[in-house]
Parts: C-alpha cells; structure tokens; sequence
C-alpha cells in the first residue's frame, strides 16, 4: 500500500505533472513512480512503460495537476491561532521591526497567548498550526519556534530541524537581530566549516537606517552561500546583487511587509541583481494564512511595483516584472534550491532522487502557472509529504492508503488527514481532540497553567528530561521589545486571555480585516477577488 500513516511502498500518482525543473517540464498527462523511501523514482509521460520496480503497480488518478509540495521559507508558527494584529494607537506605518513589538497591545493580543500555548498546549498548537499550512498545500515550512525536545512534523517538514536522513544540524536559525559583527563569527564559522545554512531576519522595515544592519552581516561574514535573508525590505540594488554574487536567498513577505510597513522588498531591483526570491507568508498577526495565499500577494505586487514600494511611486516600475512560471518558482524550485544549497536536492522540484513531497490542486484553468496561483485552499485534492498520503479529499486519501486518517472539517471543507503526534511518530491525532484541547485552554487558561505546573513539578523542573511535557519557545519578541522565549530557559508565561481561534483558510471575515488597516494603502484589499 502508498504511505500514509503505514508503511511506504512503491506507488504511483497519475496527472497532469508540473515538475518545475529548469527546463520547465510538463507533462499532461504523466506519472510520478514514488519509491518505498519517499522519494521520487521517475516523472515519465503515462504513455512510457514504468520503472522495473513498479511492474504491475496502477497509477492512482489525481484528477488534477500534480505539483512540488509548496514550501514556505519564512513562519513563526507558534503565533499562528491568532488573528490579524493592529495597534489601535498607531495611525501611520511602522518604520522598521523596533518599533511595534513595544506597543500596548502587542503583548496581551500576540506575543501573551502565543507563548502561553506553546508552554501549555504544545502538540495541540503544532498540530494546529501546520493544519493551516498543508491546508494551504505547504509541506515545507520554517519556522516552528524553539522546543525542549526533538519532535517530527506533525504534517508537515519544519526546516529549522529537518536533518533529510542525516545527523547535521542544516540550518542556525534565530529571529534576534545581532547588534555587533563579532556575534556573527560563530555562524559565519558554521557555514565556512559545516556548510551550514544561515535564517537571518536582515533589514526588515523600510527605515534606511536598516542598512546598519546590513553592515554588520558583512563583517560578521554570513553574506555567503547558505544565507537566508528574511524580508530584506530596506535593502537597495547593491545590497540585492550582494546577496546574488554570494549565491544567497531573500524571503519576500509581500502581506506583512505592508501591514506592518506600508512598504515590500525592491523587486525589480532583486529581479534586476538576479538574487533568488522565495517566499514566505510570517505569521497570522500579519500575513496570510499559509504561502499559496501568500503567491496570490505576490502576484498583485508584480502587476504594480512600484506602488508597492515605500515611499510609493507608482507607474516607475511597471509590471509583470515576474511571469507566472517564475512567481510559482518562488513557492517551490527557488526554495527547495535554496535548501539544496545546504542540504542537497531535497524538495522544490519533481525528479528522479527528490522527496516525494507533492500536492494535487483541482484544474481550474489550463494553464499550470496561473493554476497554481489561482487555486485556493477548496482546490487542494491531495497532500503527499515522503510519498506519504498526510491530507486530502476522503476517496483520494483512501485510494494513497491513508490507513491512519481522520476527518477534518474546516469551514465547509470535508477532509482526511494523518496527523502524528510530534512527540511519538507511531501516535495519532483525531482533530477533534486538537481543536478541544485548544478550545479547553482558551475557556480556562489557569486551569491549563495548573496542569502545567503539576507536570513541571514532576520532573522537578528540569525540561530536558524525556518525560518533561513538551514545550514550545516562541521565537518573536517579548513586548517592551525583549529577547523572544527562546532566549533561554524563563519561567512560564503567566495566563492570559487566549483570542479565539482563527479560521485555517482565508474567509469574509479576514477580508474584513484587511480592509480595516489603512497602512497597505488599498493595496491588499483585491486579494479577496482570488476568492470565490
């Protein structure tokens, strides 16, 4: 049988296949052949005789066109039960990320329940929050904050600790941004001696004073093969083919930038330096729900850079900078080559020796590429992670051997999925206990805190234990503008009052919210036209 909550074995997937690989090839009507290791053993026209090792294995239909599982290169998953987050004292645009982690209403409305539930709740929230982003067709993501002990995915890759079958710690993430160069040394050492790849936050804002920052990653030594830069926002066109001649990444979060900022990365001047351009969708406070939500902002931004930009200047820069095929490469082949840089042909593409990380999207259009950007959270028909079935429509779920799968309803979705535990890879979720679980929390977060008590006393405090409670440090700051949890080792959050937790796809009511905020000028408001 296919994986999916089971053992793996040899299968096949039947479609319309979308390899993004450099040449670009379609096939439309064609096979992918997964191996029992999860990775992908050839991407062959339906037509051509299969491998040796698949001879009388039938292709299961897809009934859609099959693509790389979508990666997303920038998260704080943690934070990701929450809404969308506006100061209510702040009228105009913040100038660089200083300054509104000091708000009043940061710490009770975002960084508070963040970090409470990730101390109370861990599985619970994980389960949740990577919900969202295979919801969405991700199964790659960074940024699952900092945790106690080694966990799996529960859905789905987090970057931060994916080995890919190795021992090597791939990436040093950290979302504080280091004040001196000589910080820096140890990591620029790590990519130097370990090819280790480096997740920077690195001139997020539109405040030119910024480019200090960029001074000190230059003579702290991480500019190099291995980098990738978060937001980039302040950077200008040399700073941009600095970062394309060191064979380094920028993450563009197009959503955030303008809630936050009012103001996106220079697109036209990275696009101009020839730098690759991932995206990333940040986090629920300010971001869409997940990155193919994300792939829609950006391609509004392409239409008109120039309004994008802060201070604006529309109509200077005129669009598509990006075709569609290049826009699509930014969720998936220019990531995934961004962890190969690192980690080695891993995700981002169909071919032979890649991971089998895929996901079916209904065929609403012919054209792949503006498919893929069209598509919404109902067209997702499959999620594969490994060659494993993790998430999808109940016959296509039955049909890839989900044995372990549970009905999950989101809004008027009616799905399947297989959600491990992320403390025992052999345990299984059912999303009702999830979503109660959280639910409970949020109706009593001092009961939850008592529990957690209970347990910490357990173990006599000492979190490293194997049987200490999983714990989740989240990686934003603290308000005031503190060191975020992962700092280090700090008492439990206090309870505070949870929001109530947000809808997994984009509904009328984020829409709402969107056309709240002045601070995107508009801009973000016909991203609902992507929505039926």
């Amino acid at each position: 049988m296919p994986g999916g909550g089971g053992e793996i074995a040899v299968w096949a997937l039947r479609g319309t296949v979308i390899t993004m690989d450099d040449a670009a090839t379609v096939h439309a009507d064609g096979v992918v052949w997964i191996g029992d290791d999860g990775r992908i053993a050839a991407v062959a026209p339906a037509a051509a005789p299969p491998p040796a090792a698949f001879a009388g294995v039938a292709p299961v239909a897809a009934g859609g066109m099959i693509y790389p599982g979508l990666i997303d290169l920038h998260n704080h998953l943690p934070y990701n039960t929450i809404g969308l987050w506006t100061d209510p004292d702040r009228r105009v645009p913040w100038l660089d990320h200083n300054q509104w982690p000091r708000a009043a209403s940061y710490g009770p409305n975002v960084s508070q329940p963040g970090s409470f539930l990730g101390w109370v709740s861990a599985p619970s929230l994980l389960a949740y929050v990577e919900m969202k982003a295979i919801v969405g067709g991700t199964t790659t993501v960074q940024g699952n904050g900092k945790v106690n002990h080694t966990i799996d995915g529960a859905l789905a890759r987090n970057i931060d600790s994916e080995k890919f079958g190795t021992t090597h710690d791939l990436f040093r993430v950290t979302t504080i941004v280091s004040a001196k160069a000589t910080d820096l040394v140890p990591v620029a050492q790590a990519m130097v001696t370990k090819s280790a790849g480096f997740i920077y936050h690195l001139a997020e804002g539109v405040n030119p004073k910024l480019l200090k920052e960029w001074a000190i990653a230059v003579d702290g030594g991480v500019v190099r093969k291995g980098l990738i830069a978060i937001h980039a926002t302040a950077l200008g066109p040399q700073q941009l083919a600095a970062l394309a001649a060191a064979d380094a990444s920028v993450v563009w979060s197009p959503f955030s930038n303008l809630w936050l900022y009012g103001g996106t990365l220079d697109v036209a001047a990275a696009r101009a330096a020839g730098v690759r351009v991932c995206l990333g969708s940040d986090w629920a406070p300010s971001g869409t729900k997940h990155v193919l939500g994300e792939l829609k902002v950006a391609a509004l931004a392409n239409a008109d850079p120039g309004a994008w930009r802060q201070p604006a200047a529309a109509g200077t820069v005129r669009g598509p900078l990006f075709s569609d095929l290049e826009l699509c490469r930014m969720v998936t082949s220019n990531p995934g080559d961004a962890i190969a840089s690192v980690a080695g042909a891993q995700v981002g593409r169909l071919q032979p020796g890649w991971l089998a990380d895929l996901v079916v999207m209904r065929t609403r259009v012919a054209d792949p590429y503006r498919n893929l950007i069209r598509a919404t959270e109902r067209d997702v028909r499959l999620v594969l992670v490994g060659g494993e079935a993790r998430y999808g429509m109940p016959a296509l779920m039955t049909s890839a051997g989900a044995t372990n799968a549970v009905d999950v309803t989101i809004g008027t979705l009616a799905r399947r999925a297989v959600i491990r535990s992320p403390q025992n890879a052999e345990r299984f979720l059912a999303w009702t206990d999830v979503v109660a679980r959280l639910q409970a929390v949020r109706a009593e977060p001092a009961a939850a805190a008592r529990e957690l008590a209970l347990a910490l006393a357990a173990v006599g405090g000492d979190l490293d234990r194997p049987d200490a409670p999983l714990v989740v440090f989240g990686d934003m700051p603290l308000p005031g503008g503190g060191a975020p949890w992962s700092a280090g080792r700090n008492d439990p959050p206090l309870p505070c009052p949870i929001p109530d937790l947000q809808s997994l796809v984009h509904d009328a009511a984020w829409f709402d919210a969107v056309d709240g905020n002045t601070f995107h000028r508009g801009l973000l408001s016909p991203l609902r036209g992507f929505y039926p």
